[in-house]
């Protein structure tokens, strides 16, 4: 059996939910988190079609790329269409979980299937978004719980190392304390010193989850008032980039380039302008509403684009730059995050064991142009 939250935890593998934009709005948007899943359906955008189809597949959990709920909402009624969207969902016990920006920015998200779609190699990030320092969280416990504390401590974000999650190191120790009156030990009895074989555990935890690391810790600690410590470690800042800048293979002129991309996003509405380039070896991208980075792409070298939603005024800057622009379309850049949430998904229930809930992608959504 697989829980909301455990399908969650799962996403937040690929995407963690701290790499996120300020602005956006990610994670469980609708259900409850306790709740049993059946089934899980994926999708680009939740609209009434995709609602419907996960209610005849018989999935209760939607994981999308786009928020069902991305501005406040005042009100939940019938009123407006994102009211009964949110109503309906409520009713036939359908929860929502969003992976957004944070899907776009991780490493091994959408954008880097994107690169991967087009070919690109020696892949950088485009622009950097944000930087995170990191800490190291040490606590003491009885080796009893010890791997108790270290897979709470690690679900919650610690010892995320590259490719290796619930990275930490321990040693075997001696501890001692005297429970105090008002004292509820776990171990000892009040006024007497305790001698305890404790293990020392240690991880690093990006500043933005201390907090975090700490609830989690707290929680599956035996103790009634664990002892920890938090170290601020002077090491380079990890960043988090929008977008991907990378090398081609071959040389294409402006007309190769055309077809390259058409023949990658095979669902998107294809527009190309700026200037036509004679020689293209370095390609940078961003998926979605990536216009704002066309000035950040020709700086860096870039001599053609691919992002979606470009309005007339950036074709004209990019012709100014000298740099190629291809316009896929909103929808043709992201419509991959749903089979990528949906392989992510799959594996992990495979490896965890709950092959008992069956993911599927949806084939109902289309792109909202549809000339």
């Amino acid at each position: 059996m697989a829980t909301v939250q455990d399908i969650a935890k799962i996403v937040e593998k690929l995407a963690p939910k701290h790499l996120k934009e300020d602005w956006d709005n990610v994670g469980l948007l609708v259900g409850e988190r306790n709740m049993e899943v059946k089934g899980v359906l994926t999708t680009l955008d939740v609209t009434p079609e995709v609602v419907a189809e996960a209610e005849a597949k018989g999935c209760n959990l939607i994981v999308s790329h786009h928020p069902v709920i991305f501005k406040g909402m005042k009100q939940i009624t019938d009123e407006s269409a994102l009211g009964r969207l949110v109503i309906e969902l409520i009713s036939k016990k359908i929860a929502v979980y969003s992976a957004h920006t944070n899907l776009d920015i991780a490493p091994g998200g959408l954008n880097d299937l994107a690169a991967a779609q087009i070919g690109l190699g020696n892949v950088k990030g485009l622009e950097t978004v944000h930087e995170q320092g990191f800490c190291k969280i040490i606590t003491f416990v009885p080796a009893t719980h010890r791997d108790a504390v270290m897979q709470a401590m690690g679900d919650a974000g610690a010892g995320q190392i590259g490719n290796y999650s619930h990275c930490a190191f321990y040693t075997e120790g001696t501890g001692t304390f005297k429970p105090l009156d008002g004292a509820n030990p776990y171990i000892g009895e009040v006024g007497e010193a305790t001698t305890v074989q404790e293990n020392r555990l240690e991880a690093i935890v990006p500043q933005i989850l201390v907090s975090a690391v700490i609830e989690a810790l707290k929680a599956a600690h035996p103790y009634e008032v664990p002892a920890y410590e938090v170290h601020q470690l002077v090491t380079p800042s990890e960043e988090a980039t929008i977008g991907r800048i990378g090398e081609l293979a071959d040389t294409l002129d402006t007309e190769g380039f055309i077809e390259l991309i058409k023949a990658c996003f095979p669902r998107g509405r294809a527009r190309f302008g700026g200037a036509k380039v004679d020689a293209i070896t370095k390609v940078a991208l961003c998926t979605g509403s990536g216009a704002e980075f066309i000035k950040v792409a020709a700086k860096m070298g870039a001599q053609a684009y691919v992002t979606g939603d470009v309005k007339y005024h950036d074709m004209q800057l990019a012709k100014e730059l000298g740099i190629l622009v291809a316009d896929v379309g909103h929808f043709g850049t992201e419509i991959g995050a749903a089979a990528l949430l949906a392989a992510h998904i799959g594996i992990q229930l495979q490896e965890q064991k709950m092959t008992d809930v069956p993911v599927v992608i949806s084939d109902v959504h289309e792109d909202f142009f549809f000339a």
